[in-house]
């Protein structure tokens, strides 16, 4: 059986390894109230539902624990209230000198109290790109989308509006207990001018924030922009890092093709957050009133891995499958986002074990603290102590990876190929791009999504006339293949 504070049952149920006979049995009970297949609307429910079975089995019989506990190091703590399981592709390593990849499902899935059941207070800044491409229908549509919101604010929620061209001014500056007639006049008022400068919207969004900083808060700044800033964007992404540093969240969305996605996808992954694409104006208010609802139903937040690989391992790709599909910045600490109410947080991530020696002790591929900050708590602030190890053998027994592991890794191939024919092209292996967008578009085929395999080789034809893809369609494609990886509810 291997070790491991991330493989270990107590996390499984959200418990600590001292949880007497009584809180085990509770916590299954709700565990498997909130798991079982015929309630959950998750996909994955069956295969961690019988995760948490088989955990209950062992920690719920006495002999069996004990056993099981002497496998366990004695300074394993799974955060408070958080269910944390670990799914490896291969639950015993083959001893061998050349590299082999190793795959991890991380869930964090929350186990609340009523009191946590509350919706968080917010501390939010919506950072609206004013300059003169966003005039008519856009800004009209960002309008709206910025009242519905400000409709749903609680009175304990923080709210600023900073607007934005080549300088930037908080036309509604951070307050609570709003006017909303007042507010909504000041928004009718937004006009455009000027080019596109983030860096002036960034300094003032995250000032506002900053007046009313704090842990107990969902501290985000959201942006909204649909142009590229130019010369400005190495001082954005320091921005960005003391943003994370100071658990503050950025989250973008770009609308049309002329914004730069890399760039903000950048800013957004170094804070834990995310970006989406609108391609027309009758998107945006779909698309800010998700990310707006997903703040609201935060259970913890500013959920970080902060690791060190083992001697023989590297982690090479990390990717959030849920609650906002967004591949991660893997420097440590990895910013993983939000655990929400309800679904898990889900990463899968990647790493290359360069040699697997066969010997007595376990294999690591990272150790540190897992840190988060549980908003409705009196102390927001946890950290636990983590490991993922896998014990290694000469010739361990054929096995086939989990299915839940396995579905995962399926709906993120689509992602990753289209990811990969980007890299190519910006390598110049146009041949090997081709090749890639060829059996993307098959594949989507294969998958029932004819439409975006129809986008895809409209693309092929511009390659093969030796021209580049055109922006609205490597966007098209790539937000599309993103959406693919949310697991889809029955």
């Amino acid at each position: 059986m291997a070790t491991g504070y991330l493989d270990n049952f107590y996390a499984r149920l959200g418990l600590r390894k001292k949880a007497t006979a009584e809180e085990i049995r509770i916590a299954y009970h709700a565990a498997a109230r909130h798991l079982h297949p015929d309630v959950s609307p998750d996909p994955d429910a069956t295969e961690l539902f019988l995760q948490v079975q088989e955990a209950y089995e062992t920690l719920s019989n006495p002999q069996k624990r004990l056993a099981y506990d002497q496998l366990l190091p004695d300074d394993i703590d799974p955060p408070a209230d958080v269910m944390v399981n670990a799914i490896y592709s291969r639950s015993v390593l083959p001893s061998m000198n050349s590299p082999q990849l190793v795959y991890v499902l991380l869930d964090l899935l929350s186990r609340p109290t009523a009191e946590d059941r509350q919706k968080p207070a917010l501390n939010v800044c919506l950072v609206l790109d004013t300059s003169t491409s966003m005039a008519g229908p856009r800004l009209d549509m960002v309008k709206a989308a910025a009242t519905m919101l400000i409709r749903s604010l609680k009175q304990e929620d923080y709210l600023a509006v900073v607007t934005f061209h080549d300088k930037a001014e908080a036309i509604i500056p951070a307050e609570r207990g709003i006017d909303l007639g007042r507010i909504e006049a000041r928004i009718s008022q937004i006009a455009t001018g000027g080019g596109t400068e983030i860096l002036h919207g960034l300094k003032a969004g995250l000032n506002e924030i900053s007046r009313n900083l704090g842990p107990s808060y969902v501290n985000h700044l959201l942006l909204v922009t649909d142009g590229k800033t130019y010369g400005d964007e190495a001082a954005c992404l320091e921005l960005a890092d003391m943003a994370a540093g100071r658990g503050i969240t950025i989250s973008g969305l770009g609308i049309g093709s002329d914004w730069n996605d890399e760039f903000v996808d950048q800013m957004c992954r170094k804070t834990g957050g995310t970006s989406a694409y609108a391609s027309h104006p009758e998107d945006i208010k779909k698309l800010l009133e998700k990310q707006f609802q997903n703040l609201t139903r935060t259970y913890a937040n500013n959920v970080l891995l902060d690791y060190k690989p083992g001697s023989q391992a590297e982690l090479r790709y990390a990717f959030r499958l849920s609650p906002d599909p967004a591949a991660l910045d893997i420097t440590a600490p990895v910013a993983l986002g939000n655990i929400p109410l309800g679904p898990s947080l889900s990463v899968l991530m990647e790493f290359l074990v360069r040699e697997a020696p066969e010997n007595s002790r376990p294999l690591t591929l990272a150790e540190g603290d897992l840190k988060l900050k549980i908003p409705t708590r009196k102390i927001p602030d946890t950290t636990a102590r983590f490991d993922l190890t896998r014990m290694v053998a000469h010739d361990p027994e054929p096995e086939p990876p989990p299915q839940v592991l396995v579905k995962a890794m399926s709906r993120l191939s689509l992602y990753r190929m289209q990811e990969k024919a980007h890299q190519d092209l910006q390598a110049g292996n146009h041949e090997k791009a081709t090749q890639r967008l060829g059996q993307l578009a098959h594949q989507l085929l294969s998958a029932g999504r004819p439409d975006l395999a129809h986008t895809v080789r409209l693309q092929l034809k511009e390659l093969g006339k030796g021209e580049s893809i055109s922006e609205d369609g490597k966007k098209q494609i790539k937000y599309a293949t993103r959406s693919l990886v949310m697991p889809e509810v029955d």
